[in-house]
């Protein structure tokens, strides 16, 4: 099953290297607006124009390859349904998003609270779906099981939008999320072919593979960025798989620079407000802090591929751990 995996993600990564020079020759063609740029960041100057929502092409790649897969290894079960549900429904949040800004010119998309709200429904009927595969209220955390009862339903609507909305912050420069989202869904992979759940193996890896084949156009010099349409639907995908594989706790070390992520822009946040416009970061989420010179406030700062090599380092190095205290406890 694991070789009919690997068949697949290399599918997916074939696919989507085919489908986004068109993606990016449509946004050429149709002189649409490319992703905003940060006036702050001196080096992002010349994304300007660079177009968006390449996200939408490997998305679309996944579900589909991920969708005739599970038909034909005969692996459609509830499981698959609820991550693939998750994914596309997170992806079409953030497609919304993306619409507006791009083709509509509403430079601010859904506003926070519509884009609250429909993460909200989404997770509500998530864990109705996830609820009919296990009819399980249980959380799990080092081997052990927690039945924490009606919390459940909670616990799956904030741990989806948190990390929906935490990834979607990580997408901040080339390459950067693309990247750390693989590797974390290959420590996930190993997880499944462990567990034996090859339905969610089959998903993660046309997911995967799409990942990989978008990241030989979005890595520096990006010619296209995924937008709120990939980093959404992957931060949900990545909940859901820790759900489905009863390792729940794993994405606190196998997500943390995500989790890091998030963290900076609240702490800044806060600090920002409650000092009269002081600032613990040079500019949040934090890998922008890095490029403006960091703590040192040299004002050269790290390049992008620095910042790319040491994040996705790090992903590797706290997902190894998950996986040595996922098998060791």
């Amino acid at each position: 099953m694991l070789f009919d995996g690997i068949i697949v993600a290399v599918i997916s990564m074939i696919v989507t290297m085919i489908g986004i020079p068109r993606f990016i020759m449509f946004f050429h063609k149709k002189k649409l607006g490319g992703q905003p740029t940060l006036e702050e960041v001196k080096q992002h100057a010349s994304k300007a124009g660079t177009p968006t929502m390449g996200g939408f092409v490997f998305v679309i790649t996944s579900l589909i390859v991920a969708l005739l897969a599970a038909i034909i290894f005969g692996k459609f079960t509830s499981g698959f349904i609820t991550a693939w549900w998750v994914f596309a429904m997170y992806a079409a949040i953030g497609f919304a998003d993306d619409f507006l800004k791009v083709f509509r010119q509403i430079n601010e998309g859904l506003s926070a609270k519509q884009k609250m709200l429909a993460q909200i429904v989404i997770g509500i009927v998530s864990f109705f779906i996830y609820n009919h595969e296990s009819n399980s209220s249980f959380l799990h955390i080092l081997g052990w099981r927690f039945d924490i009862g009606w919390f459940f339903t909670i616990f799956i609507i904030i741990w989806l939008v948190g990390w929906s909305n935490a990834v979607n912050l990580t997408d901040g420069i080339d390459g950067l999320a693309s990247i750390t989202v693989a590797i974390s869904l290959l420590a996930y992979a190993v997880i499944a072919v462990a567990s034996h759940r090859y339905d969610i193996l089959l998903i993660i890896l046309a997911v995967v593979g799409s990942l990989l084949g978008f990241f030989v156009f979005n890595h520096k010099p990006a010619k296209i960025f995924m937008g709120d349409v990939g980093s959404l639907a992957l931060g949900g995908f990545l909940a859901i798989i820790s759900i489905l594989l009863r390792a729940e706790w794993t994405l606190l070390l196998i997500g943390l620079i995500y989790a890091i992520e998030t963290l900076s822009v609240m702490l800044q946040v806060t600090y920002y407000k409650q000092t009269g416009g002081k600032r613990i970061f040079r500019m949040t989420p934090i890998h922008h802090h890095f490029e403006l010179g960091g703590f040192s406030g040299k004002s050269d700062g790290w390049s992008e591929w620095k910042i790319d090599f040491a994040f996705w380092g790090f992903t590797a190095v706290t997902s190894a751990i998950a996986l040595i205290i996922y098998f060791v406890v």
